[in-house]
């Protein structure tokens, strides 16, 4: 017996897009339980249908691409039902097949033009009251009927359709929108590329993603959702080269604050042998008596680990150090099997006893021989402060600034809280490298071998960019590192000219090479970049701060405050962003200066703690910022003065633009109280969908909730219960006008 429901609830689904750089992929499936359209909206009981996204599967070959999506539709009720299988058409691609099998079987489907489309889509939203679904509107649409959904039982459903991939110069773009709700998320996504030119960079700026690299010319990405995966679509980029280093060049303008860029770079899997760089090491390892126990257990492994790793070509030398530095080898020694061996046994006898002479050590490793032709790496590994010998901070910074030879590069690692984080800090940035801290909890041979993986095998070093007719500015790290096998270096800046080409130069195994990047065909458009470019910006305006201690610039403060609001940074310093809302959104000078006296006097707490936990956190959460790769997660975290980790739920970023939850409404980070020009509209009314149908950029804003303040220049949309049904033409003429301010 056939029976058709009349419930009009709608459940997410998914299925994956292909896009061209600069636009957003978007889509979405929805079990409809028929008959449509719905009746109106009255109480009723939740549908009986339920859908699942099991799996999502992509190949990309070349500019072709196909999706394919498995859903479960169940049905929990006694009786047969039958669901109208809803897929909203990807925007912008060039779909060119489409293909539905439920249970294995063919069935055919229909291409909905946009008008039926737009009705069916605006009937979901009124009777779902779900904001999320605001994205998909616009959208023409894919159905199908999916009958008989058995009682107590399911149907599998497996949809594909092959599209075509626009690219903007050498650089492809892919995005899978997901949902809101993790229960309608697929647990498994996975990406199969196979391109005719060598694949070089693969990146997410939204997920965590795994990559296995199959040759040259192949390779496979996925990521598993769980409940703490990001909310985000599902974005991948990946770019086609044939040189030994591939440059991929991202890029977005905005209406106010101009360009923002970020470009990365990595090596050919098969990146020839002999142009591998031969490099110059030694490992500097603390062994005082604070070492003893565990930490001189975890750190004699990690020092074996390194040793183990060494090439023939390489050169190196350990120095242990308490009171004071005692060399293994008297000069850097070559890495053969009798050196190394004999340097692991002397690993495997360390003891840890005596005080901390750090200006001794650091005189002992800067002193040696160093070839000028090949990078040279100091890893040095401390668990205390200098208690022998120099222990004045500036002396110890002032002694290894005229010591240490142009080529080295200064890894430090600070175990425990009784470290000086502001000397590590110093002494890492003043010579090329990063200080990386290790928490009590933490294993230091898991950091320390981490490292030492990256920098064992140096592809290109002493690099330098030419941006040339881009007129790059306030390039974040502002000394590039050099690029090893199996990873990739990413910059980010600003710009104010046009893209043109970008030239690489570096030095491979002594010899200098120089890689030209073409320009992309278009600005794209990928506001994430400017999140990133500002998380990196904080982090070194933190790490500056920390570093002057006492003696930081006023300026420096305000420009992480603002820097923070606008873009959703929270640190400890900013806390108060999401902690005191009303000074956040008052426009009076008073509220801007009562925001500047605690900043300042957050900045002077902060910076005062040099040590202790509060001081190695600090370092910690300078440092994450300061090495940003993607945006911002949804839930920000950080650890503050008495070690507790913070999380910060409140912050959403839309198009790069930061908005704060206070008291139920959404507010954008230019939202202030003296903003008189306003359009207030309810929530899933016509005025809503007539704004969408005008400006859909508006679609993505609209998603994140139904209670929400979007600034267009001088003018606010309000969103909320209390708005208005219809929108004026002058209102709507008013909002259009201010199109370019979103």
């Amino acid at each position: 017996m056939r029976i058709t429901t009349r419930f009009a609830a709608a459940a997410a689904l998914f299925a994956a897009l292909m896009l061209s750089q600069g636009n957003k992929a978007e889509g979405q499936a929805i079990v409809l339980p028929g008959p449509w359209p719905p009746l109106p909206p009255v109480e009723r009981p939740e549908t009986p249908l339920r859908v699942e996204t099991k799996s999502v599967n992509i190949e990309i070959n070349d500019r072709a691409a196909r999706t394919t999506s498995v859903h479960s539709i169940s049905n929990s009720s006694g009786r047969e039902l039958e669901a109208t299988f809803l897929f909203p058409v990807p925007a912008s691609a060039a779909v060119t097949g489409w293909s539905l099998e439920i249970d294995g079987a063919m069935v055919p489907g229909k291409l909905l033009n946009r008008d039926e489309a737009r009705r069916i889509y605006e009937g979901i939203v009124r009777s779902q009251k779900d904001p999320a679904l605001l994205e998909f509107a616009e959208r023409d649409m894919f159905k199908a009927s999916v009958y008989p959904v058995p009682p107590r039982g399911q149907r599998i459903v497996s949809l594909s359709y092959d599209s075509v991939i626009e690219a903007n110069g050498d650089s492809y773009r892919y995005v899978y929108p997901l949902p809101a709700s993790s229960a309608q998320s697929p647990s498994v996504v996975s990406v199969k590329i196979k391109s005719s030119k060598p694949i070089k960079n693969i990146y997410s700026p939204s997920h965590p993603i795994s990559v296995h690299r199959n040759g040259e010319h192949s390779a496979e990405v996925g990521f598993e959702v769980s409940s703490a995966a990001p909310r985000a679509d599902f974005a991948l980029y990946y770019s086609v080269s044939e040189d030994d280093i591939g440059m991929t060049l991202l890029t977005h303008r905005d209406a106010s604050d101009g360009g923002f860029f970020m470009l990365m770079a990595s090596p050919r899997v098969d990146f020839p042998e002999d142009d591998i760089a031969p490099s110059d090491i030694v490992f500097v390892i603390d062994r005082t008596g604070s070492m003893r126990g565990e930490k001189m257990d975890q750190a004699r492994e990690a020092l074996k680990f390194c040793l183990r790793g060494l090439r023939p070509s390489d050169r190196f030398n350990v120095i242990l150090f308490n009171e004071r530095a005692e060399p293994l080898f008297d000069g850097l020694q070559k890495a053969e099997y009798s050196r190394v061996d004999q340097a692991l046994n002397v690993a495997d006898s360390i003891m840890a006893l005596g005080g901390t002479n750090i200006d001794s050590a650091l005189e002992s490793a800067f002193s040696m021989k160093y070839d000028p032709d090949r990078p040279a790496y100091v890893i040095f590994l401390t668990d205390g402060l200098p208690t022998v010998g120099a222990t004045d901070v500036a002396t110890i910074l002032r002694n290894a600034s005229s010591r240490a030879p142009k080529n080295i590069r200064l890894f430090v690692f600070g175990v425990g809280f009784d470290v000086n984080t502001r000397l590590l800090d110093k002494l890492a940035a003043e010579n090329r490298g990063a200080a990386e801290y290790v928490r009590p909890e933490e294993d230091i041979e898991v950091k320390v071998s981490a490292l030492y993986r990256m920098i064992s095998a140096p592809a290109l070093t002493d690099i330098r960019l030419d941006f040339g007719l881009m007129n790059a500015t306030d390039m974040l790290p502002a000394t590039l590192p050099d690029i090893f096998l199996g990873s990739h270096i990413l910059v980010a800046g600003r710009f104010t000219g046009i893209p043109g080409p970008v030239r690489l130069t570096g030095m491979a195994a002594g010899a200098k090479k120089e890689f030209v990047l073409r320009p992309p065909e278009k600005i794209g458009n990928n506001p994430f970049i400017a999140q990133i470019w500002a998380a990196r910006r904080i982090g070194l305006l933190l790490e500056e701060i920390r570093r002057g201690g006492g003696d930081y610039k006023r300026e420096l403060v305000t420009e992480v405050a603002y820097l923070s609001k606008k873009y959703g940074i929270i640190t400890e310093y900013t806390s108060y962003l999401v902690e005191e809302p009303n000074m956040r959104l008052s426009a009076a000078p008073a509220a801007r200066y009562r925001e500047q006296m605690l900043m300042e006097t957050r900045t002077q707490e902060a910076a005062d703690a040099v040590s202790g936990a509060w001081g190695v956190n600090q370092s910690i959460n300078a440092g994450n910022l300061a090495k940003s790769a993607a945006p911002l997660p949804e839930t920000q975290s950080y650890r503050d003065k008495n070690d507790n980790v913070v999380n910060v739920t409140n912050v959403r970023s839309v198009q790069g633009r930061a908005f704060y939850l206070d008291a139920g409404t959404w507010n954008d980070s230019r939202y202030t109280d003296d903003i008189r020009n306003i359009a207030n509209i309810k929530p899933y009314s016509e005025a809503q969908f007539a704004i969408i149908r005008e400006i859909p950029e508006l679609r993505e804003y609209f998603a994140i909730g139904e209670n929400m303040n979007i600034v267009l220049g001088d003018m606010a949309l309000r969103v909320s219960p209390d708005g208005d049904e219809t929108i004026t033409a002058s209102q709507l003429k008013a909002l259009l006008a201010r199109r370019d301010m979103l």
